[in-house]
């Protein structure tokens, strides 16, 4: 079978109505991840395993009366107790590990969903519509898990809503570059710097050593865009130019005929660009984090009061999963509407003439898919900085995302905190997170720290939240977090950290992306922390199911957050990083520029060429 690719083809223009439906998205699905999936979901289904469960070493039910109207508490009674399990068949397990064990399976699925769909999000118009199917499909399930009547169905319901979820945002992210290097102001200075590159012959002459630093700034630019000839264009160029740089008391710029002259102003031209569209995207990325936290503060006010009126029952849990699959399904919706196709290179699949169906034509983008991730973790593996730091990734965003799913299984099961307060909980984190992503980059302007500077410390101040629980376990005079306001207390400061840890990693990691790879690399970003998720929630649930008490995983997450910061500190060197990343984006200029790849059957090679020009 060969693989080839169609033409580039043209891009519209981005309109305010299209970035506006980007945020919508980021509204509606992260309403979906602060009410339902970190929230509501483990805590009604622990809820519902309770019910049908029974006390650990007895016949004795967990639950007296469960109905619709009753506060789930789990075990409730003063003393030990034996924890509450739940049998399916002959396998019996706690409810809390339950629940664990079924967020690891829905990490596990829904990474290796995303590695298999992502080819064919990136060619031809299926990157839209994978968003929407994707998000019909999460949002219908997570309305419906209130609705059925056993703890299993709903379980099920639980890991096909997480998986829609992990695909579409792969869809929805993969929109941001596209939005951005197509606003109009963008689109401009792009076209200038083209016209100037037609000039100076740049495409013939790549060799010479004058300007490998111009190749470098241009490694991102696109190159299908009708290039006009002539010198009156390029004087034009010129002139917005001046006008733009303020440069025209220093150098009459439109009088300028030296190619040298020009291959300066052609680099400063690209470094301008580079500069726009990196602070464009910084926005417009920021202001749909803002959007999507405060779309789940919104709807989490709104569930708490209806927890609140309902007198705190499981009835209101499921109300609220419901409404949060209303929430992401309408907003998702309007972005669905707005958004435009965008449609990439088709994915042309011959096989000598002969005529396949559909099932045929999307084993192959899978397959496709498969094979060029493995192309870019072997490229990966020749940037030491960059696949260091995917290591320590790896560990920490396992470590961050079990913390976030042990404290309301903790609070529910050992401190038997009553539904609103559990509530609450869920509404400190993302308000706290949001306050520190924006107080840490303020932060680091007073110290003067790099990125790798402020991640360390980060991660020096988050590893104080296993640290807090450990010394629980082994210090008698210890506080033993046995308190709602400890716990609380404690969620605040794990929030406050949690979106400056996010942003400051992404920050740093993209400082060691080759240029004209950023796509590759930050999908192996995602699968990375997709595939190790599945990880931490599996070692709590099996440490709860052996000690029975979900505080010894505390001495896990320890471990887990610890790993990072040795592997950033002696693994990652942020200079030698760039200069691996800029020698891997010139090596892939000359071997496109010397015509040594082509297609072959397995097509990833010629793929990655193609998704870098």
């Amino acid at each position: 079978m060969r693989i080839s690719f169609s033409p580039a083809p043209a891009e519209p223009a981005t309109t305010k109505k299209e970035i506006w439906a980007w945020y919508s998205y980021a509204f509606a699905s992260e309403a979906y991840v602060v009410v339902a999936l970190t929230s509501f979901i483990p805590i009604t289904l622990e809820a519902l395993a309770s019910e049908q469960g029974h006390l650990y070493g007895t016949n004795e039910p967990c639950v007296s009366r469960p109905n619709a109207t009753e506060t789930a508490t789990g075990i409730a009674a003063a003393g030990e107790k034996p924890r509450c399990m739940i049998s399916f068949g002959r396998l019996e397990m706690d409810t809390a590990s339950f629940v664990m064990y079924l967020t690891s399976l829905a990490v596990l699925l829904q990474a290796l969903t995303v590695v298999s769909i992502s080819a064919m999000a990136d060619h031809g118009s299926y990157r839209k519509k994978q968003l929407i199917v994707f998000s019909a499909v999460g949002a219908i399930s997570t309305m419906l898990i209130g609705a059925v009547p056993f703890v299993w169905m709903a379980g099920a319901l639980s890991v096909i809503a997480n998986v829609s979820f992990g695909a579409g945002v792969v869809c929805f992210n993969a929109y941001l570059p596209l939005l951005v290097r197509n606003v109009d102001r963008i689109r401009h200075q792009r076209d200038q710097i083209l016209q100037l590159e037609s000039e100076l012959d740049i495409h013939s002459g790549r060799s010479e050593a004058g300007i490998s630093t111009g190749e470098t700034a241009l490694a991102g630019i696109d190159d299908s865009t009708d290039l006009a000839q002539g010198a009156e264009s390029v004087h034009r160029a010129l002139m917005d130019h001046e006008e733009q740089t303020g440069l025209g008391g220093q150098t009459p710029l439109r009088n300028v005929q030296s190619t040298e002259e020009r291959k300066r102003l052609l680099i400063e031209m690209s470094d301008q660009l580079s500069e726009d569209k990196g602070h464009l995207m910084g926005q417009i990325s920021a202001k749909g984090f803002a959007s999507g936290y405060f779309g789940g503060i919104v709807l989490l006010l709104v569930c708490l009061y209806i927890s609140y009126r309902d007198k705190s029952s499981t009835r209101s849990l499921k109300v609220g999963i419901f409404l949060s699959g209303l929430w992401w399904f309408i907003f998702a919706a309007l972005a669905g509407v707005w958004l435009k196709p965008r449609p990439g290179r088709e994915l042309r699949l011959e096989d000598h003439g002969n005529k396949h169906g559909s099932l045929w034509i999307a084993s192959r983008y899978v397959l496709y898919s498969w094979s060029r991730v493995w192309a870019t973790i072997v490229q990966a593996r020749k940037l030491p900085s960059a696949f260091a730091f995917l290591i320590s990734w790896f560990f920490l965003s396992d470590g961050y995302t079990s913390i976030a799913n042990v404290a309301l299984l903790f609070a529910k099961t050992s401190l038997q905190l009553p539904q609103t307060m559990l509530i609450l909980l869920s509404l400190e984190v993302p308000i706290c997170a949001l306050v520190g992503t924006l107080a840490f980059p303020r932060l680091q302007q007073v110290l003067n720290y790099d990125q790798k500077q402020m991640v360390l410390l980060l991660l020096v101040l988050l590893v104080m939240v296993p640290i807090y629980g450990t010394l629980g376990l082994i210090l008698p005079f210890w506080p033993h977090l046995s308190s709602g306001r400890e716990l609380f207390a404690l969620a605040a400061y794990f929030g406050f950290l949690i979106g400056a840890v996010q942003s400051f990693c992404r920050s740093m990691f993209a400082g060691l992306v080759p240029r004209g790879r950023e796509s590759e690399f930050f999908g192996l970003y995602a699968i990375t922390d997709k595939g190790s998720s599945w990880l931490g929630p599996l070692a709590v649930a099996t440490i709860t199911d052996i000690t029975h008490e979900i505080r010894h995983a505390f001495v896990f997450l320890l471990v887990l957050l610890s790993l990072p910061i040795p592997i950033i500190y002696f693994g990652v060197d942020m200079n030698q990083g760039r200069l691996d990343a800029d020698k891997a984006s010139l090596e892939l200029q000359q071997a496109q520029a010397a015509g040594e790849y082509h297609d072959q059957d397995r097509g990833d090679e010629s793929e990655r060429l193609l998704s870098a020009a």
